[in-house]
């Protein structure tokens, strides 16, 4: 018979699967990053590549394989489509959010506490951005919340099994995103053995002996080379040298020495970025730091894992907003802590924490998609009724203790589904999918003056070639990363002067400098978009 737990670990992932998948049909594959993965994964298919990603006909060195993999299953089962290039990210993301609540019931012993963090993982805003995105992320966070909860598990309840499943979260997640999955967690929990060590070496029941032969597992370890290390070796095999260069050099190394996007290396990036991704629950997780024993295992443990993940890629040259999202996990826990108690001890610190903060949320959005042109507001004038109807209803049930699960999930549920649809069109913005009429229609060549659109290639099986711009990027990047058909604006000039009949799509921030090209005296502006103009040559 299947117990309570279970039910609520299958409710949690259905909950997540089905609010979060409904509209993936509609989510155009954007680029550039969402556009790299799906072309990758279609052109591994065509070759038959299961070991060596590729990306226009060439092999590339971008990732490990495991989010291809993902995707190549898919499509080999259900077809290529927008809906079925999400589903990976959907399940996975579905996953986490049940994982959250088990390991936490694990570690709080507290049904409560853990289906809140379930809940609030489920509708923090970089989770549910993330889990509909195309991208490695959404794996490497599964994989690092097991790390977190199993490693932890292994400490407190002195559990060798439970390090192994760490160890076998840590192989996985080096297959996902590269050595990063096993350095970081190896820096944390080394860090988090000498502090335990520091704060209870006069204590008679502890010992730091026990602690070491934890971390550092013989089957663990086993588990880890058996997993992580035959991609490696295989790739090593194929392709020597040059795999070693690609991959470990510049996709990791030089990566984290020469940044990719240098206006966004400022010491500063990450203290914008984490409050973000924890909203709309940033105020419930920074009310309950003042509440946070910091010597005991589990917040000691917590803090260490934040501080150590953002400080590393805050001293990391390339940032994205994705990459400290394994941070949040224990801020997760923690705001869950602060709304649990707060509700159950009618406090009226749940108001300032959760109620008041929500409402904002939701105005924020509301008031975005109102002075947003591209914006439809319905959806969102609609979720918002329906949240006003939510609430009266909820305040009648008060006195036969409404569920905090159905107090908050019901509103969240509405207000991001509401999200979802609203959003679509910025989307569309973003992806080649706004320029396949003008391709479609057009059996002459297709440009691309000074950036590419990956998504394009994806949706009409045309491959445009891209015309390099003078430009001041790293040449480190635009060498290094430039594999799709690409000239050089002067051989582009003689080139189309030719072609009659030839679409060129320019982005806004190439508008100008094509404008002023002589290439601009022999076109005909056809169309427009949010992003950009669509020329012809006469």
């Amino acid at each position: 018979m299947i117990n309570n737990h279970m039910l609520r670990i299958g409710a949690l992932f259905l909950l997540t699967v089905l609010s979060y998948g409904f509209y993936n049909a509609y989510l155009p594959i954007t680029d550039p990053v969402e556009s790299n993965y799906v072309l990758s994964a279609i052109t591994m298919i065509k070759h038959n590549s299961w070991i060596s990603p590729m990306i226009y006909d060439q092999v590339w060195y971008d990732k490990p394989p495991l989010t291809y993999w993902a995707l190549m299953i898919t499509y080999k089962l259900f077809g290529i489509s927008d809906f079925t290039s999400r589903i990976p990210n959907t399940l996975i993301a579905g996953g986490s959010v049940a994982l959250m609540y088990h390991l936490v019931y694990r570690i709080k012993e507290s049904k409560h506490i853990a289906i809140m963090s379930a809940l609030i993982l489920f509708s923090a805003l970089q989770f549910w951005y993330i889990s509909h995105a195309v991208i490695t992320d959404g794996f490497l966070f599964f994989f690092s919340l097991a790390i977190f909860g199993y490693s932890y598990l292994a400490f407190t309840k002195k559990n060798a099994n439970f390090m192994v499943k760490a160890y076998g979260a840590a192989a996985l997640a080096v297959v996902t995103k590269g050595p990063v999955g096993i350095v970081l967690p190896g820096l944390i929990l080394c860090l988090f053995v000498a502090m335990r060590w520091f704060s209870q070496k006069d204590n008679n029941n502890y010992t730091l002996t026990e602690d070491i032969k934890l971390l550092f597992n013989p089957l663990g370890i086993l588990l880890f080379i058996v997993l992580a290390s035959p991609w490696y070796i295989a790739m090593y095999s194929i392709h020597g040298q040059e795999f070693i260069s690609g991959f470990l050099g510049l996709h990791n190394m030089e990566r984290a020495l020469v940044s990719e996007h240098p206006k966004f290396n400022v010491w500063y990036y990450y203290l914008i970025i984490v409050p973000i991704a924890l909203l709309p629950w940033t105020p419930s997780v920074i009310y309950q730091l003042k509440n946070i024993k910091w010597k005991e295992n589990f917040y000691l443990f917590g803090a260490i894992w934040f501080i150590v993940i953002v400080l590393f890629y805050s001293l990391v040259a390339t940032k994205y907003i994705t990459y400290t999202l394994p941070a949040i996990i224990p801020c997760i826990i923690w705001g869950a802590e602060a709304i649990t108690n707060s509700f159950h001890n009618k406090s009226t610190s749940f108001k300032y924490i959760v109620t008041i903060p929500l409402a904002i949320y939701v105005l924020l959005f509301l008031v975005a998609s109102i002075v947003t042109p591209e914006l439809n507001p319905v959806p969102l004038i609609v979720a918002l009724i329906l949240i006003v109807l939510f609430t009266l209803l909820a305040k009648q049930y008060n006195n036969n203790k409404l569920p905090l699960s159905i107090y908050l999930t019901t509103p969240l549920t509405i207000l991001y589904t509401a999200i979802t649809i609203t959003v679509t069109p910025i989307l569309f913005d973003q992806s080649g999918l706004q320029f396949k009429p003008y391709i479609e229609s057009n059996t002459q060549p297709a440009y691309i003056y000074g950036t590419y659109y990956t998504s394009i290639l994806y949706y009409t099986e045309d491959t445009p070639t891209q015309v390099f711009v003078h430009t001041t990027d790293n040449p480190l990047w635009t060498a290094g990363k430039t594999l799709m058909p690409t000239i050089t604006v002067e051989e582009f000039e003689k080139r189309v002067s030719t072609e009659k009949g030839a679409i060129i799509i320019v982005p806004n921030k190439y508008i100008k400098e094509f404008t002023s090209s002589p290439t601009n005296i022999i076109a005909t502006e056809v169309g427009k978009s949010g992003a950009a103009r669509i020329y012809q040559i006469h």
